[in-house]
């Protein structure tokens, strides 16, 4: 015989029934909710011949139970599903992160190869050429300037473009003749004319309030257009002729680092070209368009790294960016079908592990670029093989001196100036001697921006405020304080008639001679 309970529908191990109602319930009176004593059941014999059959377990007993055990089950399978899915997924990731790691080393190695076979045979061919007069035509070339020039030259087919190597030395060839026959224009300023600059007109309130400041400025147009970048993450054109903003390119996703555009101008008045930087990692170059937004992205270069600056080439097609992983890259404008990075290169092995390359400028030939770093040292490149061929200590001899935020060579191409974080000092670096020929103390700090004009003849030094500095004598000519915030941009205009400043007040300020009456 077998007994199964009316209120669980399981069989019992020992069934009792209460004598008060004839139920039990786990001690108690099922319909009274009485506790029952041990005297109050009375146990029901089975069949010895039919022990007890153990109960079923209790998740099967109901249909909701059955299910809640399948849904248990099949939750738990999809969850596994899913977690092997996911590892497939990872597992697929790092294979193909493998396969294009192995593929860019063996492409490489493949153009070291290459450019290793190149100048073996180079190097064969020139010596089978010279024969026993290699030696003598050596020191020659080391003695004279331009010979020295020359051999750089040769060694550079395997780097650059032909394209692009035919265009730098088209314009060193050109440049470097005529600088050094340059005079002074008639129409520039002299020193007694700067030392009357003051402020005079002002563009209040570009970009916007969030976050504040304009972190970069260049001219265009003999200074009738300015270009501002800020750190807005906008590129502003404003025309001071028509007292309006021509264009707000927008884009970069950080603050803009650095803007240049290009001395040509199209039908429509505006440069062909405008180049920014950004600690978003790209360089973007942007030509007009024809629509709305007058200008548009045609070029957008991701570097891998914050970009720290940008300058353009005296080509007028190249630009030298450098990078806050202490690498620095050529880029051709407008070479090709869309503007393309031709040449990168990096800090040689003597760089500190760690060094960021902090500001870049471009000899007016063209054919050598100087890198300021965050070791506080400025070091030479040749634009054609992107080999360092000079290293100046910089402002590294200074305690405080951190990163070289700017540098400008002059225009005879003999000097280059220097400004570093938390120094006092502007320095002036001669390029025949390699060596700093003056240190110009600023009673106030910082430093930001150090820019000299197109004759030669003045330094200008802006910061806390702005100063003009004579060459040579440096004596200061003129200063302005004006400014309600640090300066952050400094260019010269036309003939050096003027001396246009930006700052993280917002605000462009022209400083130049009082208008006569």
């Amino acid at each position: 015989m077998s007994l199964f309970c009316s209120i669980s529908g399981t069989q019992p191990l020992h069934p009792v029934v209460s004598t008060k109602s004839g139920h039990d319930n786990d001690g108690k009176d099922p319909i009274s909710g009485e506790q029952l004593t041990a005297d109050d059941l009375v146990d029901i014999k089975t069949a010895p011949s039919q022990p007890t059959a153990p109960p079923r377990a209790p998740t099967f007993t109901s249909v909701p139970s059955l299910l809640h055990t399948l849904q248990q089950e099949w939750d738990a399978t999809m969850l596994e599903c899913l977690n092997l899915r996911r590892e497939s997924a990872e597992l697929r990731q790092e294979l193909s992160h493998a396969l294009y790691k192995e593929d860019a080393a063996m492409r490489v190695l493949a153009r070291v190869s290459r450019e290793r076979d190149e100048a073996r045979e180079a190097l064969a061919s020139v010596k089978a050429t010279l024969g026993p007069a290699y030696q003598g035509q050596g020191a020659e070339a080391a003695q004279g300037g331009d010979a020295q020039m020359e051999g750089v030259e040769e060694q550079q087919e395997a780097n650059l473009p032909a394209d692009a190597k035919k265009r730098v030395e088209q314009t060193h060839e050109t440049l470097s003749a005529t600088r050094r026959k340059r005079k002074t224009p008639p129409s520039a300023a002299t020193a007694d004319e700067v030392k009357t600059f003051v402020q005079g007109t002002t563009i209040p309130s570009l970009h916007t309030t969030k976050p504040p400041g304009i972190a970069a400025l260049t001219l265009a147009k003999d200074g009738d257009l300015v270009v501002t970048g800020g750190l807005d993450k906008n590129v502003i054109v404003y025309d001071r002729s028509t007292s309006k903003i021509v264009a707000t390119l927008k884009g970069h996703t950080k603050k803009v680092t650095a803007v240049v555009a290009s001395p040509l101008v199209t039908d429509e008045g505006l440069p062909s070209f405008i180049v920014s930087s950004s600690l978003d990692k790209t360089v973007r170059v942007w030509t007009p368009n024809g629509n709305k937004t007058v200008y548009g992205c045609t070029g957008n270069l991701s570097l891998g790294a914050e970009v720290r600056q940008v300058a353009l080439h005296p080509t007028n097609s190249l630009a030298v960016s450098v990078q806050g992983d202490g690498t620095w890259a050529i880029h051709d404008l407008t070479g090709g079908d869309k503007p393309e990075t031709i040449l990168t290169g990096a800090l040689p092995a003597d760089a500190a592990e760690g060094t960021s390359n902090t500001a870049v400028a471009v000899h007016p030939d063209g054919i050598i670029f100087a890198v300021g770093s965050s070791d506080s040292r400025i070091r030479v490149f040749e634009t054609l093989t992107g080999k360092c061929v000079a290293a100046f200590e910089g402002h590294s001899a200074e305690p405080d001196a951190k990163d070289v935020v700017s540098l400008s060579f002059s225009e005879n191409g003999y000097s280059l100036a220097s400004a570093a974080l938390a120094s006092a000092q502007a320095k002036v670096w001669d390029l025949r001697k390699l060596s700093c020929t003056a240190s110009i103390d600023v009673e106030q700090q910082p430093v930001n921006v150090v820019a000299w004009d197109y004759t030669g003849h003045f330094l200008a030094v802006a910061g806390a405020d702005a100063r003009v500095y004579a060459n040579k004598t440096w004596a200061l000519l003129a200063k302005s304080d004006d400014n309600a915030a640090e300066l952050t941009g400094a260019r010269w205009g036309k003939d050096s008639k003027e001396l246009v400043v930006a700052g993280i007040d917002r605000t462009v300020r022209f400083l130049s001679a009082p208008a006569s009456e």
